[in-house]
């Protein structure tokens, strides 16, 4: 574990945590297996292994590792609710309780387990915004994992609506769609070239007032599409005459090929060319 180290940074992120007392085992040493799991998992799937050691070195009062401790925490919670009143005896496995406390039942521990998904997914949103300041996130294959569409984070999950189960889970299934519904996008309206571009700016939260605007027109297209199954080839026209009276703006664009899509030569009739008509 490097993230979570102490049994105090544990228990800031755990609500309803009742205090050890002497000659129990200490919480951080229950969860040590869980929170290594955790922490593996939040390094391969969102920061790199380079920038979570960069977080692990920041101060407890950092935004950013305050973030990834509380997703850390949550996740590690997750996989170990349901085995941390389960203990195995000479006998066979059995379950914790003492004269003053019951064991949970199932349907609660089950919404727990829940409750804690979700706690996980929320922290997910909040994080990934924060991680395009942390060192070296830019550079790693994990930015360029989010910076793949135009939805570098869960808020197409909220956008979609009526989400059934996990928001995480349901943004990597998106993913996929979206990833596909550019490319056709990228190769009949906007270039493949521009929409590289307007990815990068909008990772990064350096963008213009007009690559903005299209974003915003894209992503609506593409929401649009995830929920009644088609795009509204009036607006993609309109986003792309947006795009052609703003040649500085856009220069990607109209340096491609698809650019040349939309401007088809123009026929002049010569009397010296074959086919000259009167």
């Amino acid at each position: 574990m490097k993230l979570i180290t102490t049994e105090v940074q544990l228990r800031a992120h755990i609500p309803n945590i009742i205090a050890t007392v002497k000659g129990e085992m200490p919480y951080i040493e229950r969860l040590a297996h869980f929170l290594d799991l955790a922490e593996d998992w939040v390094k391969t799937t969102f920061t790199s292994e380079s920038t979570f050691n960069t977080i692990c070195g920041y101060t407890d009062s950092n935004n950013i590792k305050i973030l990834c401790s509380r997703l850390v925490v949550a996740d590690a919670l997750r996989r170990a609710i349901p085995s941390l009143d389960i203990v195995l005896t000479p006998n066979g496995f059995g379950v914790v309780s003492t004269q003053n406390l019951a064991p949970a039942s199932k349907p609660r521990v089950d919404r727990l387990v829940g409750s804690m998904l979700a706690h996980r997914d929320d922290c997910i949103a909040a994080l990934l915004p924060e991680l395009v300041g942390a060192s070296k996130w830019l550079t790693s294959k994990q930015a360029d994992f989010f910076g793949a569409t135009l939805f570098p984070d869960l808020a197409i999950v909220d956008s979609i609506g009526n989400v059934q189960g996990c928001r995480w889970e349901k943004y990597l299934e998106l993913r996929s769609k979206v990833i596909d519904l550019e490319a056709s996008l990228a190769e009949e309206w906007f270039s493949r070239e521009l929409m590289e571009s307007l990815r990068y700016s909008n990772l990064i939260k350096q963008i213009s007032f007009q690559k903005a605007l299209v974003v915003n027109q894209i992503q609506s297209q593409i929401v649009g599409y995830l929920t009644v199954g088609s795009f509204n080839s009036r607006r993609l026209a309109d986003i792309v005459n947006y795009i052609r009276q703003d040649e500085d703006e856009f220069h990607e664009w109209h340096t491609s090929e698809t650019a040349k899509l939309f401007s088809p030569p123009v026929f002049r009739n010569e009397k010296k060319a074959r086919g000259y008509f009167f």
